[in-house]
């Protein structure tokens, strides 16, 4: 009697990623459907108080926000969305595919998206991963700062052993905002370590 060999694991169908956030955050897409849904969300509370202005500026803004994201090729962004009405955090989290042209490396291309920002190389289990900061002051308030924690991790090989010589990576922007105030400069602070713990759980992942 001869014992049923065991059933071969399925190949991957590709790569993916994983990242962990705090409760209360959700991740969206950029299609019509997901700006729906965030615009839905963030509408709820003025649209019950009767505030049709209100209404109208924040359907604006969305629908600019994710124009903007479907521009630039992102692939979604994630922020929390629970007591949206009463003034979430300031924060999100937006992916954006990298590739490299036909001549060029990965760290070019890093190097290209940080403009006049100094990049830092870290070694993650042998691939280079490229980290830095950005900031500016928002236009219609000049006391609001926009911060940026910025990280481009290179794609693995379709097998998720490590490419040598990367053509393509995923570009994760942590944005947070602080007034300039007394208390301002604490507040990013921990605005800016709740970034680096999110950044902190990136990895890939085999799509079966």
């Amino acid at each position: 009697m001869s014992a049923t060999p065991p059933a071969s694991k399925a190949r991957p169908r590709g790569i993916g990623y994983s990242l962990l956030y705090p409760a209360g955050w959700r991740e969206f897409n950029t299609s019509v459907e997901h700006e729906q849904a965030l615009t839905k969300l963030v509408t709820a509370e003025p649209k019950a108080l009767g505030r049709a202005d209100l209404v109208l500026m924040l359907r604006r803004q969305m629908h600019q926000t994710f124009e903007y994201l479907r521009r630039r090729g992102s692939l979604g962004f994630a922020m929390p969305v629970e007591k949206l009405a009463e003034g979430g955090m300031p924060v999100s989290v937006i992916m954006t595919p990298l590739k490299v042209g036909s001549s060029g490396t990965l760290l070019d291309v890093a190097r290209k998206a940080a403009g006049g920002n100094q990049i830092e190389i870290e070694d993650a289990d042998g691939a280079d991963w490229y980290l830095w900061s950005s900031a500016e002051q928002a236009a219609e308030s000049p006391e609001l700062k926009n911060n940026g924690l910025n990280m481009v991790v290179p794609r693995p090989l379709p097998d998720g052993t490590i490419d040598p010589d990367p053509k393509a990576g995923l570009w994760l922007l942590y944005s947070y905002a602080h007034v300039e105030s007394e208390n301002g400069e604490a507040f990013s602070e921990g605005l800016r370590s709740l970034g680096l713990s999110i950044l902190g759980t990136f990895k890939w992942v085999p799509i079966q």
